[in-house]
Parts: C-alpha cells; sequence; structure tokens
C-alpha cells in the first residue's frame, strides 16, 4: 500500500500525550521502550543527549492505540499478525514500531524528527565554531568537490554523516544538476536544481533499479543515500564509470567503510571476486570522510583520506587530514590529495 503521510494536526492527534514532546524544537526523536520508561534525545547547543521524561500511559494498551493512531494516520495500518511497521511521517521524520511477542516488554517505537534539524540546520559556520570541521579541512572539501572526485562519507550510528553529506552537496556549483536517490527519504539538500528519487513507496521499485534509473537522467553529481546491501555494487559501478558522486554508509572506520562496501557488493552474488570488488570500489571512490560522535555528544571528522588506487590487491590510503587528540583539532598530515597534483 502506498502511504498517505499524515498532515502535522493529524500526527499531532495522533501522538496523543506525546504531541507536547513532538512540537518541543528541542526533541530529536521520541523513543518509548514499555509504557513505563519514555526518553527524548534533546540538542542543546547542538549537542544530543539523552534523557528520561515521564511517562504518560497508563499501560501497554496506550502505548499501542498511539502506534495504531501514527501508522493510520501515515496511510500505512498494521495488517493481521504484523509486530514490526515503519513510517514517513508528514515532515519525513521516521516512525519505527515493535510489537509483542517481538517486543518483549510491550509495544514499543522510535519517533526520529527531521525538524530540529530542517528548522535550524548546522551550517558550516556552526561546524566550524564547534571544531568539528577546520578551515583547511573545509577548504580540502571544496576543492574535491570542484575536481568532481567522488566522495564517501561514513560514521557510526547518529555521527552527523547525513547532516555532513547535505552541505558536501550543497558545496556542488548552483548550476550543475543534482539526482539524489535513497532508499527512505533522509537527506534534505538545499539545491536550486535537484531530482529526488526514494524506493520506498514506489510499488516495489528496487534501491539497484533507481540507482541506474538515476544514472540515466543526466546528472550531473549524484548523491547516493546510506548504502546498506548489495545496492552498493550497483552505486559503484556507476561511480567508477564516469558518473560523479557522493554517498554514505555506516562504519566504524576508513579501513571498515571500506570492508563494509565489499561485503555489501559480495551479497548482490554476481560471481565477482574479492580482487574484482576491490578494483571496482577503488575507481569509484577517491576521498573517504569518516565522522565520529564523541562520547560528549559532540560530532566531528576524525579522519579524511585518499583512496589512490590499489597495489597488490590492496587499497592504497593516504591520510591527508587527521584529528590530533593531544590539540584537540584536525591537523593536516602534509601530504597533498593527488587530484592537485
Amino acid at each position: 500500500m502506498d502511504a498517505t503521510p499524515a498532515t502535522p494536526d493529524t500526527l499531532l492527534t495522533a501522538l496523543g500525550p506525546l504531541a507536547a514532546l513532538y512540537g518541543d524544537p528541542t526533541v530529536s526523536s521520541i523513543m518509548v521502550d514499555a509504557h513505563d520508561r519514555v526518553y527524548v534525545e534533546r540538542i542543546i547547543d547542538r549537542t544530543t543527549r539523552l534523557e528520561e521524561v515521564p511517562a504518560p500511559f497508563a499501560g501497554p494498551d496506550d502505548v499501542r492505540a498511539v502506534i495504531d493512531a501514527v501508522l493510520a494516520a501515515a496511510g500505512r495500518p498494521l495488517a493481521q499478525g504484523q509486530l514490526i511497521a515503519e513510517a514517513r511521517l508528514a515532515d519525513d521524520s521516521r516512525f519505527l514500531a515493535v510489537l509483542p511477542p517481538a517486543a518483549v516488554a510491550g509495544p514499543c517505537f522510535v519517533l526520529r524528527s527531521t525538524r530540529p534539524w530542517r528548522d535550524h540546520p548546522i551550517e558550516w559556520e556552526d561546524l566550524l565554531r564547534f571544531g568539528s570541521i577546520t578551515q583547511e579541512a573545509l577548504d580540502l572539501l571544496r576543492g574535491a568537490v570542484r575536481a568532481q572526485v567522488n566522495l564517501l562519507i561514513a560514521g557510526g550510528t547518529a555521527s552527523g554523516k547525513t547532516t555532513l553529506a547535505n552541505r558536501v552537496a550543497e558545496l556542488v556549483a548552483p548550476d550543475r544538476r543534482l539526482v539524489i536517490i535513497e532508499a527512505a527519504v533522509e537527506l534534505c539538500v538545499r539545491h536550486p536544481r535537484t531530482v529526488r528519487l526514494a524506493a520506498e513507496d514506489a510499488g516495489g521499485v528496487s534501491y539497484a533499479s533507481l540507482l541506474h534509473t538515476a544514472s540515466r537522467l543526466r546528472p550531473d553529481w549524484l548523491i547516493i543515500g546510506e548504502l546498506t546491501g548489495p545496492e552498493a555494487l550497483t552505486a559503484m559501478q556507476i561511480l567508477g564509470h564516469g558518473h560523479t558522486g557522493l554517498t554514505t554508509i555506516h562504519a566504524t572506520g576508513t579501513e571498515n567503510a571500506l570492508a563494509r562496501i565489499e561485503s555489501y557488493c559480495l551479497m548482490a552474488n554476481l560471481g565477482l571476486g574479492l580482487g574484482d570488488i576491490r578494483n571496482i570500489i577503488a575507481s569509484a571512490v577517491r576521498l573517504i570522510i569518516f565522522h565520529e560522535r564523541l562520547p560528549t555528544g559532540r560530532r566531528r571528522i576524525t579522519e579524511i583520506v585518499e583512496l589512490a588506487g590499489l597495489e597488490h590487491d590492496r587499497y592504497v590510503l593516504r591520510p591527508l587530514i587527521r584529528y590530533d587528540a593531544e590539540l584537540g583539532r584536525l591537523v593536516a598530515t602534509g601530504t597533498r590529495p593527488g587530484w592537485e597534483e
């Protein structure tokens, strides 16, 4: 069934006792772990923190009622026997619910709101002020975009990958044409020439198929959402065959990001060996930016590395900028990127 996202008013009605939290501009996520355990993620001074709030539910049935109301308002009512449900809301926020017996302590859900980031987006000036990036690193990214270098942004959960991808995509010249492709709508790129495609609610059209379609829409840049499965092989093949683009991946480090892409490519099951896949990746990705969320809640770039090809079937990684823990900031390694040479 195609989703019909709820209007803001119907969504607030559906949320019932949580409407006030959803309307709070500092709340980026609402997490109902059980009827008596409710948490929110707040954004204070561009730093996120988790805090418990009073639970407004008398019992599990009240939680289930909110789940049913939100999903119905979003055009995705629960089917008989369905235990897991996900929906995109009117403002592109995400709603994920799990029901018993899969949810052991009773119905639970997470609502991740995009409104705080859309209403008050983090700009380059904010990232510079908070030490998330240095002017030298920003200049490097600007130069990479001008040189039409393919970029991979990697990082852990809630590390700021999407925010950074939005801002980097906006560095593309305004007369260039961007085609944005995602499995589910998450990116919020402010650029005058964009075409947006999303596999969710697309009637069975796969992410990989949508990537092929996007490559034929005459893009100057392909902005590809997070890679999470075998579509990574399609993305790498497209980027390695002359298209310029940017994509993201969940990873714990630069080398882990490449290993995860390899594993996703192997999932496509096309009979390619690891050496073949590494050749494809090395031709598709030139610059890797690793973004990390620190224990303090601060988010920052901790490494920018150039992928300079393969040598004896191993990636040649040239660190350009790294985070120096003693200095507490990013420091250039002195190595110039290959595209400048």
